[in-house]
């Protein structure tokens, strides 16, 4: 006789980047395994691999999960936490208020600030992906083209950015924006799809612009989507107030 089977429960989500919503379900103990492994090896990358094969394993393989955009794959993953493990987060967080002046101060490490470790309460529920009035998928370049832009996936985050990745400031920018550039349309209607072009033409399209288009594109990326939360913050020590933001994954497990 077979072992009985437990009912795993179901759920939908509703990501910005995917028309329809997209089933789920809580990570079990075969997905944790991946979690520990990866949290062992220290690798960022091997983390990044085991949060998008986790996503990809609870939403029944239907979801292009390599493609997705990382404000999604991060919205996502703390919806899968909230639901497989639990909706509310503990988080320490130094108190980093000035008390002491640089004369008050005792010792060449005392820096002054109070320090005191509190800990912060982070519903997942209440998180949202959270979008800048002024950001448009579209850039408008001086020359009139209108260049729709992608956005970019986790995995070419970590690429460019990422341990290992070119330390190259310049560098950065091009990889970037050769994996952002999606169609460019002209004044005349007639329009390129990029991915129709060499790497090479691409980056020598990049290198062509004249500066002011790299502030236009700049923009495109400081507004784009992003997971984000505001929590209020209060010093049990020196009743220091003020409002933690947190933003990517990392600061929502820390």
């Amino acid at each position: 006789m077979a072992l009985p089977k437990i009912v795993t429960p179901e759920y939908t989500i509703q990501l910005k980047s995917v028309k329809n919503p997209v089933r789920y379900r809580p990570y079990l103990v075969k997905e944790e395994k991946l979690f520990l492994t990866a949290k062992e090896s220290n690798d960022p990358k091997e983390m990044e691999r085991a949060i998008l094969q986790v996503i990809k394993n609870c939403t029944f393989g239907e979801l292009d999960v390599e493609n997705l955009p990382t404000f999604d794959v991060e919205y996502l993953f703390l919806q899968l936490r909230a639901k497989s493990v639990n909706n509310i987060v503990d988080l320490r967080y130094e108190c980093r208020n000035t008390l002491r002046d640089e004369a008050q101060r005792t010792s060449p490490t005392d820096d002054g600030r109070c320090h005191h470790v509190v800990i912060l309460n982070v519903d997942l529920n209440n998180i949202a992906i959270t979008t800048d009035d002024a950001h448009t998928p579209v850039v408008t370049l001086q020359s009139g083209l209108q260049v729709e832009m992608a956005y970019p996936s986790m995995k070419t985050v970590q690429a460019i950015q990422g341990e290992g990745a070119t330390t190259s400031t310049a560098d950065k920018v091009s990889q970037m924006l050769l994996a952002a550039l999606k169609t460019i349309t002209t004044a005349d209607g007639t329009v390129y799809d990029v991915r129709d072009y060499t790497e090479a033409e691409r980056l020598e399209f990049i290198d062509e612009l004249p500066v002011e288009d790299l502030r236009s594109f700049e923009q495109f990326f400081t507004t784009m989507p992003t997971v984000r939360y505001d929590v209020p913050f209060h010093c049990d020590k020196c009743a220091h107030d003020e409002t933690v933001t947190l933003q990517g994954l990392d600061s929502f497990f820390t």
